[in-house]
């Protein structure tokens, strides 16, 4: 059976920047593994991957993120392109 969840299709703008997020993050050969990077900057992990799939969450968390990447947030949006 179908959980109510999956009948909902993700919104495209945070799957964008989920995938943006994640491919910053791999770009660093010391991240590939998202449960390193998660733990070096105490980012709780199960957000990480939240984030990094398309799924809804807090933007205090998108915050950290950025900024455990060196990443200002205007730069971060500033050429991605959301639908």
């Amino acid at each position: 059976m179908m959980e109510s969840k999956d009948l909902v299709e993700k919104d495209k703008r945070l799957i964008a920047i989920g995938e943006k997020i994640r491919m910053l993050r791999k770009s660093n050969p010391d991240f590939i593994n998202y449960e390193v990077f998660a733990f070096t900057h105490r980012i709780n992990k199960v957000t990480l991957q939240r984030i990094e799939r398309g799924e809804n969450y807090n933007m205090e968390s998108l915050l950290k993120v950025l900024d455990a990447l060196g990443v200002k947030l205007t730069d971060f949006f500033r050429d991605l392109e959301l639908l």
